[in-house]
């Protein structure tokens, strides 16, 4: 991926296309932890990718891409999601569901989306942590620094998150 950035930042677009490419999946599952509307997922994910191709050149270090990339999505999740909630009621769930990206094989798209429900009882921030650190394979340290706030925040927000997980699963809560 390094090599890709590097590319990139030197202007080759056939460098950049791989490189999104290759993150497309993850950013539309970043994306679904903040926004319900496919279409405003997919609104974040595409200025997401507008923003990174004409800023990709304040990227310093390669290896920090991805990370700057994910900041930069939540930053437009954020932006989205406030006016939105300004404008709109919040849609249900069942649309998403329903709209999903089809950019998975069916088995995969089965156990996330399991995931997706599961978590949708949890806040946005403990979603957010869960899904980078499960689904992404950030460290805490990672993504304290994506999320820009403590590490010490970051752990706790899993535990407490995997808690209520852990409640929801073996008392047959409800999930709203």
């Amino acid at each position: 991926m390094e090599e890709l950035v590097e590319k990139s930042k030197k202007g080759d677009e056939q460098a950049f296309t791989e490189l999104i490419i290759s993150l497309e999946s993850d950013l539309y599952k970043i994306a679904r932890m903040k926004l319900e509307c496919n279409d405003d997922i997919n609104e974040a994910v595409q200025e997401t990718i507008i923003e990174a191709f004409k800023s990709i050149k304040k990227v310093k270090k390669s290896e920090y891409f991805k990370t700057w990339l994910i900041r930069v999505l939540i930053n437009k999740c954020n932006k989205i999601y406030k006016k939105e909630k300004r404008n709109e009621i919040i849609k249900k769930y069942n649309s998403t569901i329903n709209n999903q990206p089809v950019n998975y094989n069916e088995e995969k798209k089965i156990s996330e989306l399991d995931f997706f429900i599961l978590i949708k009882s949890l806040n946005y921030d403990e979603r957010i942590s869960l899904t980078l650190y499960y689904l992404e394979k950030f460290t805490t340290k990672e993504i304290s620094e994506i999320l820009k706030e403590p590490e010490s925040t970051i752990r706790n927000r899993i535990s407490r998150a995997k808690q209520k997980l852990r409640k929801i699963y073996k008392g047959g809560d409800e999930i709203e």
